[in-house]
């Protein structure tokens, strides 16, 4: 039964719909036709349930025969009753579209109404109309699709440290909010939050120090260009990019934790990711390298790699990040081969544009305007690489099959030095020829000898046996050979011993000779790399996303909805390298051209991306999904300034997190002290979610910073950068930990992070316990809980327990009385100094200890030292050293 309030509402719709109705017979006439003007909203709004194999309600709104004949609940519509039809009724009473969909305008409903009261009129009754318009000028004015457009940061008044402050001291004060943000935090908090968002680490004592001594008005400032110089900036940032990458060492879907499968030379893109960010390499060159540097310079016909050649090849390890199957026989079919291209493509669109087009594979987006055929023009854009046809595996599982790696070297010195090693080869064949001829008189002598020890009557049969080939001998010979074989063979030792003088110089002369022939020989490394592999193929769509089920074939193009029109979404191919097809090079500067609204949503969706990694959330919340289903950004004109800033600054991203972090916004304290103004709103009642950046928000370290973050505060962490990853294994228990006995130095164990074996499941159980992704196709946002495994971890795991004596050994060193020993261990692991109260507690704790491990039978220094190995430990379990604030 409807109330009465929703019946008022009702009738109010309805009053209004039924002026706008027409009332003659020339208006009916002239009513909208099903095809022109009613089919395109029922298909934009109703058919996604209401069509296809299995309506809703067994109610089809395809055609107009089958809306009046209706479903379950009767027809749809009575043709010239508008009011009586339910079609009308659901929609004005807002249950249809159901849940959150967009709702139908008035102005649709009234077309509605009008198509009804004019008799449901139609070309075709029986017909599906054909599809209208799958991209509208109405769908490119979704706020993410629009190009950038000029923003005038608001006045600022002396609260605002640069144009940030501006827009969003604005936004507050339209939300009732004028006291604006929170007061400063304090120094050591700056520093340390400044520290662990640009570089991952904590700041030293003296670090702080410098610091606080500063009085000058550009200290910060000059702090935060410090940071963006350090080589640990890449480090930082480098692992966000790899989660948005899907960067991962190993191969296949990971799924055992004792086995792990890498592919050589993979690691070089995590290396370049890094020193392209400590570079500041402009973002549109960053992304143009990993879709297409193999497509930007002619290595297939250069006499040797440049070092932008070789940058470039390296760079496209990007799209070498999805689940590769491929790496055994059994896993090169075709289902593989187009998994991985799905995946890459999702990839892309999620990392680069902020949109799900993943959901357009097996039919048009049910929400964003992609329809399917778009997809697979995007599809087309990769298959000249990834060619389903000429598909290359992973990993060669066998002698001719060719992988899908290149070598770190020219084509032509490939060939040349294959030429110079196969005239080693033939040198070192002669060589050994030689030995086995010396060799040959002594080895006969000796079997003679030892064939004259068995019986007689089968000395002839056992040495035919041996002598006869294995796939030629008969069942006895077979079983003599096995039997006997071993027994009679002459082992190389024995043939040593029985040398005479002279012929022992010659061997060890022969042996040498093809030690220095065998030194000659000349390899070369791996590429990960992806590149055309030949002709471009057919593209076709495939129905419901199945490669066996090929429909209509597609040309290489870009998504509708991001072009001014059809023309701009052709792949205009530009002038190719040879024998490349130039389609991912069409592609990244399509993605990158300042009048392309492709660059607008890049510049966007990475700007946001920036925001997140260091206020802990997006101005778009839904980093991954700038699409319809994606929440709308709290200052979409602060985030549009940010971004044509990015744009117009040359795409480069120090100068954006410089502009962030010296923003009055960035530098607020995470609470508002109490009565701090009591004439205004209460923030947290206003804002609870603290949308409006009204303070800081406090936030909890990943896990690589959690790990680092032990390894720097114990004096441990081992700071060299690049090279193939810190192997890890599982241990009977369950743990995964660094495998010790495959470092090449003890230390490497303690490097940081980001340069350990990266794998899509089964890192470091220390990891795992706090958040570390699990990495299906990629990560754009992680998640950070807070549960008592962590807790747990930090008192017992054995890594943690190591650092806390290499941190107490370090507080030793340098301090030798309690009181002394407390405010160092707190600076080191916190960056301040203890509070009284703290102190006090502190020594009363070393000293209780100490007493109780005395009981236990150590004498007073050793007592000493573990009682203050526990505080070590205590001070890495607290709250305070696992978040920023």
């Amino acid at each position: 039964m409807r109330t009465p309030r929703r019946s008022a509402r009702l009738l109010s719709m309805a009053g209004f719909l039924l002026a706008a109705c027409p009332t003659n017979a020339d208006e009916l006439s002239q009513a909208a036709p099903f095809e022109r003007k009613v089919w395109p909203i029922l298909a934009t709004h109703c058919v996604v349930c209401h069509g296809a194999e299995k309506p809703k309600g067994r109610l089809d709104l395809r055609t107009v025969s089958s809306i009046v004949r209706g479903g379950e609940s009767g027809p749809a519509v009575i043709p010239r009753n508008a009011a009586a039809s339910a079609i009308i009724e659901r929609v004005v009473a807002g249950e249809m579209p159901p849940g959150d969909k967009r709702k139908l305008t008035v102005e649709e409903v009234a077309i509605l109404r009008s198509w009804i009261q004019a008799g449901a009129p139609a070309e075709h009754p029986d017909l599906v109309p054909a599809a209208p318009p799958p991209v509208t000028d109405a769908d490119r004015q979704f706020w993410a699709f629009r190009p950038l457009q000029p923003q005038q940061p608001p006045a600022a008044d002396e609260r605002a440290g640069n144009p940030v402050d501006a827009f969003l001291l604005t936004r507050l004060a339209e939300k009732g909010l004028p006291g604006g943000f929170s007061p400063q935090a304090d120094r050591v908090t700056l520093i340390r939050r400044l520290s662990f968002d640009l570089v991952g680490l904590p700041p030293s004592p003296e670090e702080v120090d410098r610091f606080l001594a500063d009085v000058a008005p550009d200290a910060y400032d000059r702090l935060v260009d410090r940071l963006l110089a350090s080589p640990h900036f890449g480090e930082r940032w480098g692992r966000h990019w790899l989660d948005a990458a899907g960067y991962a060492d190993t191969v296949g879907f990971d799924i055992d934790a004792t086995l792990i499968i890498t592919s050589e030379g993979k690691w070089l893109y995590r290396d370049y990711v890094i020193r392209a960010l400590n570079d500041d390499k402009p973002f549109d060159r960053f992304i143009t390298e990993q879709l297409a540097g193999d497509e930007l310079y002619d290595w297939r016909n250069s006499p040797h790699l440049t070092v932008e050649m070789r940058e470039a090849l390296i760079a496209t390890g990007f799209l070498r990040t999805a689940r590769d199957l491929t790496h055994e026989d059994v896993g090169v079919i075709p289902q593989n081969f187009h998994n991985i291209l799905h995946d890459t493509l999702e990839i892309v669109g999620t990392s680069l544009l902020g949109l799900t087009v993943n959901c357009a594979r097996c039919h048009d987006h049910k929400f964003d305007p992609i329809p399917q055929e778009d997809y697979y023009r995007l599809t087309a854009l990769f298959t000249p690489a990834y060619n389903p046809q000429a598909w290359r595996p992973v990993i060669p599982f066998a002698a001719t099959v060719q992988d899908r790696s290149l070598a770190d070297i020219a084509p032509a010195e490939v060939a040349q030095r294959e030429r110079a090693n196969q005239i080693i080869d033939e040198q070192i064949d002669g060589l050994k020829k030689g030995l086995a001829d010396l060799r040959r008189p002594y080895e006969a002598r000796l079997f003679e000898s030892k064939l004259s020890a068995l019986p007689e009557p089968i000395r002839g049969d056992v040495k035919t046996a041996i002598e006869t080939p294995a796939d030629k001998r008969t069942e006895i010979q077979k079983y003599l050979a096995d039997k006997l074989g071993g027994a009679l063979a002459v082992k190389p030792e024995e043939t040593a011993a029985a040398l005479t003088d002279a012929d022992k110089a010659a061997v060890a002369s022969l042996e040498a000779k093809i030690a220095e022939a065998d030194s000659g020989r000349r390899g070369w490394g791996k590429i990960q790399a992806l590149w055309d592999v030949g002709p471009p193929p057919e593209t076709h769509v495939l129905l419901r996303g199945n490669h066996e089920t090929p429909g209509p074939e597609v040309g290489p193009g870009f998504l509708r909805v991001l072009c001014t029109s059809e023309a701009d979404a052709q792949a205009t191919v530009l002038q190719p390298a040879p024998t490349t097809s130039g389609r991912r090079t069409a592609f990244a500067r399509w993605l990158t051209r300042a009048d392309s609204p492709a660059s607008s949503l890049l510049a966007r969706v990475m700007v946001n991306r920036v925001w997140a990694h260091l206020f802990g959330r997006g101005i778009v919340p839904t980093t991954d999904n700038f699409g319809v289903q994606g929440q709308r950004p709290t200052h979409p004109e602060l985030l549009d300034w940010l971004s044509l800033e990015f744009v117009s600054g040359g795409w480069r991203i120090k100068p954006l997190v410089r502009q962030i972090v010296t923003s009055a916004a960035y530098r607020q304290a995470s609470y508002r002290p109490e009565g701090a103004s009591p004439e205004s709103p209460d923030p947290a009642a206003v804002d609870p979610a603290n949308d409006l950046l009204w303070r800081m928000r406090l936030r909890r370290l990943e896990s690589e910073v959690v790990r680092d973050a032990v390894l720097a505060t114990s004096g441990s962490l081992n700071t060299i950068g690049g090279g193939p990853p810190i192997l890890s294994r599982a241990q009977s228990d369950g743990l995964v930990v660094i495998d010790k006995e495959r470092l090449a130095a003890l230390s490497d164990a303690w490097r940081r992070s980001v340069y350990l074996l990266a794998r899509r499941a089964y890192n470091l159980s220390l990891l795992t316990v706090f958040d570390q992704p699990l990495v299906a196709t990629n990560c754009l946002c992680r998640d950070a809980s807070a549960v008592p495994l962590q807790s747990l971890t930090m008192l017992n795991d054995d890594f943690v327990a190591e650092q806390a004596g290499f941190f107490a050994d370090r507080v030793e060193a340098a301090a030798s009385v309690p009181p002394v020993q407390v405010e160092l261990a707190f600076r080191l692991a916190l960056a301040r100094r203890p509070e009284d109260s703290e102190t006090a507690w502190c020594q009363e704790l070393l000293a209780q200890q100490a007493q109780l491990l005395q009981g236990s039978g150590l004498d007073s220094r050793q007592a000493a030292h573990q009682a203050l190995v526990q505080l070590c430990r205590t001070l890495f379990n607290t709250s305070e050293f696992l978040y920023t604030e």
